[in-house]
Formats: C-alpha cells, structure tokens, sequence
C-alpha cells in the first residue's frame, strides 16, 4: 500500500468557506541556519555540474525527466529503506547517521545570472520531480501565492544572505534540487551527495531560471520609457534576450514601448513592440488584457502622459491589482495611484518633481523584512555607513499611510518639513485595506491581500540606450540596481505581512 504524504501545496485562494495558506518560497529560516555537523563533501557541484532539468512548455505545464536521472547509492535500488510498492527518494534518506550527523545540502541561491544572491527563495528536493505541479501563468483570481511547490523531501528557506542549509537529504547521484519563488522555478541535479556528510555547492549553481527553456518564469510585461532603463535592467539581472517579445509572443518578458518627454524610448530590437503611447495601448485597455500576465513593469517616461492612461486604464488597472496582479511603477507613473481615488491615500503624493538628484539613502527598519533588507544590501557591500548612494532620484513621495510600508527614504529633511525623509520605494498589498478573512472575529486583525503595488523614485541605469534587448550590456548590476533587485523578488514571491516574518513550510511527514 503506497504511504499517505502530505504535501506543502503553497495555494491561498479565497473561497466561501474556507482558505488555506500556505507558501512556496515565504518561509522563514528555520532549515536554512549555517552547515550540520558531518564531513564536508570534497566533490561540489558548479554551474555545468548543476545541471537544468528543463522548464514550463508553452501550455505552462512543467517539461522534465520523469526519473530525474537519480541513481541510489552502490546504483543499486534494493538500498531504498521503503516496503516494497512504495517508491520516491525519500526512501534514501537516511536517518541513521552517526554521532548525530546528518546527510545535507548547503549553499546560495543566487539570481537568473548567478552573480546576487537571494532571500526568501525555497530550496527543495522534490519526492518525485515527474510530479512537480504546473505553474500557470497570468492572474485572474484572488491567490496569494498560486505556486505549489508539492510533496517533497526536505524544504528550506533561504535567510538574509542567501544561504540554506537542507537536511536529511537521499544519498546518491544526480539528486534533484529545485529552487522556487513565487512562479520562478529551476531544478538542477547535484551530481553526488555523500552519505551522512555535507555536499557543499559552489558559488552560482544554484540560481533562478534564465529562460523558460531551463525552468519556470512568471509571464511579465514591460512598458519602456525614455528616463528608466528598466528593459536593460532585467537583462543585467541574468534574463536572456531570447525572453524579450512582441506581446503574446513567445518570451517571458513582453515589451511595450511607452512615451519619452525628451529622450527616445526604446521598443523592441526583435520583433514588434505593443504600442502604449496612446489611450488604445493594448495593455491596460480592459482588465482582461492584464490578466495575461503576473507582473507588469512601468518604466519612467519622463510625465504621467495621462492622455494614453485614461480613466477607464486606472480602472482596469486597479482592478486586476485586486484580484492578484502585481505591479512594479517607476517615477512619473504614481499617476496610476495618486490620481485614483482607490490608490491615493496609500501615502502622501508630492506629484510632479522636476530635475532628478543624488540622494543618500536609509533603509527603514521599522519592520521585519525591512531589517533583512538592511541585512542583505550590508551583506553584498551595497551599505557605506549604513546609508546607499541613489542616483537620480525623484521626489515624489513624502510619507507613507501604514499599513503600506516604507522600503528605502532620503535622510536629509524634506522641504515640507516632515519628521523623516521622503518615501523612494514602498509597496502595499491589494485591495486596499485587505479583504476579512472568512468567519473571522472583529477582534482578529489580520487581512487577506490577493495582489501587490511598489513604486519607486529610483531609476534603473540611466537613460535608455536604444531598442532592447539589442542595446543592453551584461554590467555586473551597480548598488542601486541591486536594491531594485532584492525588491522585484520581493514583489514576485508570496503576498504575506512585510512586518512579520514569512510564514514556515512545515516539515515533511516522517
């Protein structure tokens, strides 16, 4: 008789009676403190040795190796410590190491170039990667986190630095690891993990998908703009090139060209970009059209450009916002918040900001993930004297309303004589004000929140250089574009509280 497992499903849907929560990739550190005691293994992995097992096909479904390639330890299958009928590699784990060792992987998850590592991300073995679930891509209800993970073997989350330690892993070769965030999926194969000993991987193995061919991408949009170089900013952070499409097109990353004040706004260097410069931009003309996608970036354009952003656009838009969408918006589209009455009193919109300066910023950490924050940019070096230096900010911000949360402001008073800096980046869960939980007390405070909305004042590299992915370089990402980096993430995982810590994957039956 097969066992009966209980897998870690990472779905938060509201229903009329009932809402389970759980989430891939939102978990706090509970297996990810430093290496368990045991013999370092000699023989880790690097990038080719870390080998893909491939991604989502173009239905969304997952395309890998069945077997996965596992060979059990000795190649010989009878080491499996599971009754005959039962199968999955939780049957070579074992549980019987000496003096309290333990059989581990450790390492770094790192991003799509391998270069920054990242927080919050799941690492797991799968039990069997033929059962890994789909990831569908596009949003169009109200799920939190629509990104199961499935029955695994060990799980382990990420911390402040990007390390994870699992344990109780099987012993054998080509043993499955998949790391996942949000709908960022990857699965490589550690080539072999020793017995009761650390497996050790090598800087970079570890890392999120480069393309759909080699794993799992959320399908996002990108509308350009000629003061924001957003379109190269995802190139440098390790998304191919092959990624870059006309909309609906084959990549993950579609591109729509918006406005430019001034500077020319790029398109697209391989096709036909969507056209956003006008009321009938094919994006945000009905809500059903965003729904084809999981996040949307909005790269400065230099002014709000409100004759192609009609109302019936911030309708759509803020619409899909509240069943689940995400949204990244740079400068001069707080328009999208400030002139829609839902979004306004999120926090204290200065509007226009004429000319773009250098800013020293603080991170606020007033809440917890702003502390890992703080931790993570202190980390990779991005912090001098515990502040970051900002170029051509904007200011368009000067206080936020809790609950929306305030990442990254300017420490020099501001001219309207605020107690603190200006807002650069903050980021609030949809709708506004959270949805009750069901049979919920009044004196339960906790709301449900389907989608998610950042804006920042920070740009990403300057001014565009030309139509993209042509005209982008592979420039290691500078201290700005890191911090830009960790909050995109951020965005793309789970929709949980900023101020408590991610909630914990529970352990695997044993």
């Amino acid at each position: 008789m097969a066992r009966t497992r209980n897998p870690f499903l990472a779905v938060l849907a509201l229903a009329p009676a009932v809402i389970a929560a759980a989430f891939a990739g939102c978990g706090s550190q509970k297996n990810s403190s430093s290496a368990l005691a045991g013999d370092d293994n000699d023989a880790s992995t690097d990038e080719d040795a870390g080998m893909s097992f491939g991604g989502d096909d173009d239905d969304g479904n997952p395309s890998v190796d069945p077997g996965g390639g596992f060979v059990p330890p000795g190649d010989d299958a009878s080491t499996s410590n599971c009754p005959d009928g039962v199968t999955g590699l939780d049957c070579y784990v074992n549980k019987m190491c000496p003096s309290g060792k333990h059989t581990t992987i450790s390492g770094k998850v790192y991003d799509p170039a391998g270069k920054v590592p990242l927080y919050n991300v799941a690492v797991f073995v799968p039990n069997d990667l033929s059962k890994l679930p789909a990831i569908k891509r596009g949003t169009n209800s109200c799920n939190t986190c629509e990104t199961p993970i499935g029955d695994y073997v060990t799980v382990a989350l990420t911390d402040k630095d990007g390390s994870f330690t699992l344990k109780d892993v099987p012993t054998g070769k080509n043993v499955p690891l998949t790391v996942q965030v949000g709908k960022w999926r990857r699965t490589i194969k550690v080539p072999n993990v020793a017995d009761c000993a650390t497996t050790n991987l090598s800087a970079g193995t570890a890392r999120l998908p480069r393309n759909h061919g080699e794993g799992d991408m959320p399908q996002m949009a990108l509308v350009t703009g000629g003061f924001d170089d957003l379109g190269c900013f995802m190139r440098r952070m390790g998304i191919d090139a092959s990624e870059y499409s006309a909309p609906h097109g084959t990549g993950r990353l579609d591109i729509y060209k918006g406005n430019s004040l001034t500077f020319v706004s790029p398109g697209l260097s391989t096709g036909t970009a969507g056209d956003c410069t006008t009321s009938s931009c094919p994006l945000w003309d009905t809500k059903s059209h965003l729904e084809y996608y999981d996040l949307v970036l909005l790269a400065c354009e230099g002014g709000t450009f409100e004759q192609a952003k009609p109302q019936s656009a911030k309708d759509a838009m803020r619409d899909w916002l509240n069943e689940g969408g995400k949204v990244f918006a740079t400068h001069y589209h707080y328009t999208w918040f400030m002139n829609e009455p839902v979004f306004t009193p999120v926090a204290n919109w200065l509007g226009d900001s004429l000319g773009l300066g250098v800013v020293t910023g603080k991170i606020d950490v007033s809440f917890y993930k702003g502390q890992v924050f703080h931790d993570w940019l202190q980390g990779i070096g991005a912090l001098q004297n515990d502040s970051i230096a900002l170029n051509g900010v904007a200011n368009s911000v000067s206080t936020v309303t809790p609950p929306t949360s305030r990442w990254i402001y300017d420490s020099a008073l501001p001219a309207d004589g605020g107690a603190t800096g200006n807002t650069k980046y903050l980021s609030f869960g949809t709708p506004v004000g959270g949805l009750p939980k069901p049979d919920a007390g009044p004196e339960d405070m906790d709301r449900i929140y389907c989608g998610k909305a950042v804006f920042s004042d920070l740009h990403a590299g300057g001014a565009p250089k030309g139509d993209v992915p042509a005209k982008c370089d592979t420039a290691d990402l500078t201290a700005q574009e890191k911090a830009l980096e960790f909050l995109f993430f951020d965005l793309a995982a789970c929709v949980t509280d900023d101020k408590k810590p991610p909630p914990v994957p529970p352990e695997p039956p044993k």
